[in-house]
């Protein structure tokens, strides 16, 4: 069975634009450029998509000009500017925003009111991407309460009309005989003035109802309050809601009586204001403690509201109207999470503050724009300096050794220049406590820059590293001693072991030595040749540690012919183990010391051999690589521990710890490793399981100059 073909994806922008609200979607930034635009939003305010679309929202929708005192622009704005800054919906009140009227009505404009609301919309990551901005017209709405006023003077009037008239009737009453005529028709006149004041009644007796039904039915919470003691003369359910009342608690009562808790937080004030002035106010997020919760206990609730002057039919303002809205748990979740971040910033601060105690790291901080420089505790003790003393950078300065001064000068500079790093670490010495005495500091730092590039901060840290700089210290010059002792001995050690095989050789040769005698004379021949092998061992391995390495004579050599040789003296000395030889090309030709590379093989093979089983054999593997040539040296047997490979060269390390004791002083694969170096060429290892171990040595052809 064939699978249904997929719809074709929405066009998103015809779905926008058909939305029955009126829509505008703007970009986030200080234009609010118009992006999209939706066809009730065209139909609302009279205007086309192609004047509209890339302009900016307030070019194409100015303020009424006309009006001095028009502030449609400047709340629109501020209100698109908090949705921009909290990412959160922004709603407005009413808001009287006049719209062009077209040059074929007229032109001029037309006074509209209307109700925003700005929602922001977000990025997986949380920045604005767009901004839409939502009205609804409410012109109607006030234009009908206006009517409503205006019904209820005309009524006055004809009541006072009415009045006028009977008193007339009266008047002329006296006059009935006279003017028999002219009283029928006076009498004519009043009953049609009465039907017409009926029907007048009637008819704004059916405008308030539907007015109320209207106010009632409306999802923003609305009351109006007439009077300084602010009498409620209606309230629709969502403000009832809001405030924790039902209408029959409230409607006819005075406002802080209906509400005794809301007096004396600043609501009366601003009322008064209103009642005043006869200017509306608009507030945003005001808190206010009222008795919701059951029992009667206080709740801080917040709103975001406009207190409206309510007028007569003369002007005069009467009361006030107030739309509200209840923004509670908007503002206590982002109250949570301030408060969640002030805790983690706090948490953050006070690990930092204990890592830095239990590390014992002090803390710099240098202000580039001023030149101050501010010193911890810690710091300070490092340099010598009180709690209270000044501190600046020339006093910095002053408390570095004079040696290690212009070093210090040079990192600092580099770390501020425009192409620096940015960044500071340095050891030196400091002149801290008593005259002269040497202190180690080892500081880290990082430069801060403004938008500009211009550096601003320079914040950093100083450790004492004193006791461990006389540690390396110590170590080094053990070391020295050690090596450079290792040297003198091995070296005033060959004249007495040259003598002893000189004359064991001599014994040797001679007919005079008894026969049971001579296997105690080769004895002391083979011990002695050990002793000399190990005497160059420790020769070469303190010219490589305190020379310039171990010294070498390059000359034509044949690699090839070399090996053999290493392989016949291997043979000769093991004959019963197996070696073997194979090589890959044919250019083995090269610039190099045939004896230290004969020690190099040699001390490969004996280890291949002390470190494989007595059945296996040792390969000798000779390729040419081009610019060098390699040689791999490979046996069988247990794996070099992966935790000993990375210190395999090192002297004093044998390539498998914890076996069977091995002769030599454990120097063979460190000399190894120095005669590559010499040459120019390096050494590597590798060794598992399955492979079995093979050393590699990589010469170039001749050797680089030095």
């Amino acid at each position: 069975m064939l699978a249904t073909p997929l719809p074709p994806p929405p066009d998103f922008r015809l779905l926008f634009e058909q939305l029955p609200g009126a829509y505008l979607a703007l970009a986030p930034n200080v234009d609010f450029t118009i992006l999209a635009v939706s066809d009730a939003y065209l139909r609302a305010t009279r205007t086309k998509r192609e004047n509209l679309l890339g302009h900016r929202l307030f070019e194409m929708i100015p303020d009424n000009p006309a009006d001095p005192n028009a502030t449609g622009e400047r709340n629109a704005r501020a209100s698109l500017e908090r949705a921009l800054t909290t990412r959160a919906p922004d709603t407005l009140g009413l808001l009287q925003y006049d719209i062009r009227r077209p040059e074929a009505e007229g032109g001029g404009f037309e006074e509209r009111y209307w109700t925003p609301i700005n929602t922001p919309i977000l990025s997986p990551t949380g920045e604005v991407l767009y901004l839409l901005h939502r009205v609804e017209d409410v012109t109607d709405f006030v234009h009908l309460s206006r009517r409503s006023e205006e019904e209820q003077q005309r009524t006055a009037a004809l009541r006072n009309r009415n009045l006028e008239m009977e008193l007339e009737l009266l008047r002329r009453s006296q006059e009935l005989q006279a003017a028999n005529q002219r009283l029928r028709s006076v009498v004519g006149e009043r009953d049609e003035s009465l039907v017409l004041a009926s029907q007048a009644r009637t008819e704004a007796e059916r405008q308030r109802a539907w007015l109320h039904s209207l106010f009632m039915q409306a999802p923003t919470a609305i009351a109006i309050m007439r009077g300084p003691r602010y009498v409620l003369e209606l309230a629709n359910p969502p403000v009832c809601r809001i405030w924790g009342r039902p209408p029959e608690q409230l409607l006819g009562r005075p406002l802080f009586e209906a509400l005794p808790e809301a007096a004396g937080q600043g609501v009366e004030e601003l009322l008064d204001r209103v009642l005043a002035t006869g200017e509306p106010y608009v507030g945003k997020e005001l808190p206010v403690r009222l008795a919701r919760l059951e029992g009667g206990a206080l709740e801080e609730v917040y709103f975001n509201f406009v207190y409206e002057p309510l007028r007569d039919s003369q002007g005069r303002v009467e009361g006030v109207i107030v739309v509200a809205s209840d923004v509670t748990e908007l503002v206590r979740a982002r109250q949570r999470t301030e408060a969640l971040a002030a805790q983690e910033v706090h948490a953050a601060e006070e690990r930092l503050r204990l890592a830095m105690e239990a590390m014992e790291v002090g803390t710099w901080d240098m202000d580039l724009t001023t030149g101050a420089l501010a010193w911890d505790e810690r710091v300070r003790a490092l340099f010598g300096l009180s709690a209270d003393a000044p501190v600046d950078y020339p006093t910095y300065l002053s408390r570095v050794h004079p040696e290690d001064r212009p070093h210090v000068e040079r990192h600092v500079q580099e770390a501020l220049a425009p192409d620096g790093t940015g960044t500071f670490a340095l050891e030196y010495r400091t002149l801290a406590h008593e005259p002269q005495k040497e202190r180690w500091v080892g500081s880290k730092g990082r430069v801060y820059r403004d938008a500009a590039g211009r550096p601003i901060r320079f914040l950093g840290t100083g450790l004492d590293i004193t006791e461990r700089k006389r540690a390396e210290t110590e170590l080094r010059q053990t070391a020295e001693f050690r090596e450079r002792f290792l040297g003198i001995v091995s070296h005033d050690l060959r004249n007495p072991l040259n003598a002893i095989l000189l004359s064991v050789k001599a014994l040797m040769r001679s007919d005079d030595v008894v026969q049971h005698h001579l296997k105690n004379v080769r004895r002391i021949a083979t011990s002695a040749e050990r002793m000399e092998r190990m005497i160059a061992d420790l020769l070469d391995f303190t010219r490589g540690r305190l020379g310039n390495g171990i010294p070498i004579t390059p000359r034509p050599t044949q690699l090839r012919y070399l090996c053999q040789h290493v392989l016949e003296e291997l043979e000769a000395g093991n004959p019963q183990r197996e070696l073997r030889l194979r090589t890959e090309g044919a250019l083995f030709q090269g610039e190099w010391d045939p004896d230290r590379l004969a020690q190099l093989l040699g001390n490969l093979g004996k280890n291949a051999l002390d470190y494989s089983p007595a059945d296996s054999p040792v390969d000798f593997v000779l390729r040419d690589e081009g610019d060098s040539v390699c040689v791999e040296v490979h046996n069988q047997g247990v794996p070099i521990p992966a935790q000993l490979l990375p210190r395999i060269f090192e002297p004093f390390k044998r390539a498998s710890e914890g076996r069977h004791a091995m002769s030599g002083l454990g120097l063979g694969l460190f000399i190894v490793q120095q005669i590559a170096r010499a040459h120019g060429g390096r050494v590597e290892v590798r060794s598992t399981r399955a492979e079995g171990t093979t050393f590699s040595v990589r010469l170039p052809h001749s050797v680089p100059p030095a």
